[in-house]
């Protein structure tokens, strides 16, 4: 019985077993760029509803600063706005 290296290929053969090849290397690649990437920080990351706070999906794990600074205004608006403290 002839091993896989003994027998003759055809062009054709040759050619899928060089894409085969190719692609295989390209998802290992790929798989170790994204196991080796560093975890990106809060800071680092870009707004992704345009500036507008209000409403956005990631508000309340966002650390960019208008984020923050939108934080720090509701939080200030609950303390002006609660009828619970009395104004002297």
């Amino acid at each position: 019985m002839k091993s896989k290296f003994e027998t003759k290929q055809d062009r054709r053969e040759f050619f899928r077993t060089c894409a085969r090849h190719t692609v295989l290397a390209a998802v290992a690649l790929t798989c170790g760029k994204l196991l080796t990437r560093k975890p990106r920080d809060k800071q680092s990351h870009r707004c992704v509803n345009r500036g507008i706070c209000d409403g956005c999906g990631e508000f309340s794990a966002c650390g960019l600063p208008q984020a923050l600074s939108a934080k720090q205004g509701m939080a200030g608006n609950r303390l002006v706005n609660n009828p619970l403290i009395s104004k002297e």
